[in-house]
């Protein structure tokens, strides 16, 4: 029996040494940026030592099947291919504000179906038309109204007076009271009042010819009239495999000659590639500014001028590779 207590001291004190040695090569192995060679004493070498100095074999086994967890050189890569973009697509659309749902609904419908009327006009299909958004809702603005009461009759006196609601369009006003100057017991409050229904309708366009969307816009504009809104211009590039491609061949090109001069800096012979993924080259996006009247205040008679640019697209690449023996 004390025969076996002796032992169980040793297995704790070899298990105790195991753990620490792992912390150890663990510190030791790799960058936090995730490249970088297993340096230090290797999990191969303590499975060794603890087997010579009678350690578990359980042990040294649990330390060499983890032996190739974080050896060798890991390296990014970055790949960038540029090109004009083929596809424009426009959100615009119509807001109607009315007393009545109805109402506003009706001067939606109307504006809209003169937009698609332009839109078709200039060669844009069906399938590259789709409505983006539809909404029929109250709209509503806050009354502040301010009560008096005269502390000697007990008799509440208030006087109305018409103010325009801030940034409301047409005729919409509200109602502000003012409080008579007999009152001296007064107090604030606020009332929601309907000032009528809005309608708003959205189409997503995809447009084709990029040269022809400041035309297009311009024609939208004229034809909805003041229900029109255009919520913003983006491009993109509908196929971008041929780029994919591009960016990727660079990449790689990139990680190749990181990892040749990080083994010879190291002096370590580079070994096979072990390991490979890649991450980005989606379809890329940009937006542009609508440059018009009705933005930069320029006269009637300008046109929108739409520019295009160039779209990015960007590849990046993680590889491994073993270290020659």
């Amino acid at each position: 029996m004390f025969h076996a207590v002796i032992q169980s001291k040793k297995m704790l004190i070899v298990l105790g040494t195991a753990l620490a040695l792992l912390l150890a090569v663990a510190c030791s192995s790799g960058n936090n940026d995730g490249t970088g060679t297993a340096g230090g004493v290797s999990p191969a070498d303590l499975s060794n030592l603890l087997s010579s100095n009678g350690g578990s074999a359980a042990v040294a086994q649990l330390l060499q099947s983890g032996s190739s967890a974080s050896t060798g050189i890991w390296v990014n890569g970055t790949g960038k291919a540029s090109g004009a973009p083929d596809l424009g697509i426009i959100n615009l659309g119509v807001e109607a504000l009315a007393d009545s749902a109805s109402e506003a609904r009706g001067q939606a419908a109307s504006a809209i179906a003169s937009a698609i009327v332009v839109l078709k006009n200039n060669d844009i299909e069906d399938r590259d038309i789709q409505t983006s958004y539809f909404n029929i809702s109250p709209r509503y603005t806050n009354q502040e109204v301010t009560k008096c009461t005269d502390a000697s009759s007990n008799q509440g006196s208030t006087s109305e007076t018409p103010m325009p609601v801030p940034g409301a369009s047409g005729d919409i006003v509200e109602m502000i009271v003012v409080q008579e100057s007999k009152g001296n017991e007064c107090r604030v409050e606020f009332e929601r009042i309907l000032i009528g229904y809005q309608v708003t309708n959205t189409l997503s366009v995809k447009i084709r010819d990029l040269d022809n969307m400041g035309t297009i816009i311009d024609g939208v504009t004229e034809a909805a009239g003041d229900l029109t809104r255009v919520n913003g211009v983006n491009f993109t590039i509908e196929d971008n495999k041929p780029l994919q491609n591009e960016a990727r061949e660079e990449a790689i090109a990139d990680m190749l000659a990181k990892a040749k001069a990080m083994a010879k800096s190291a002096g370590v012979e580079l070994g096979k590639l072990v390991f490979l993924t890649e991450t980005g080259g989606n379809s890329p996006v940009s937006y542009a500014r609508l440059e018009s009247q009705a933005y930069s205040g320029f006269a009637a008679d300008q046109s929108t001028s739409i520019q295009a640019g160039e779209l990015d697209v960007n590849v990046s690449v993680q590889g491994v590779f073993d270290i020659a023996p």
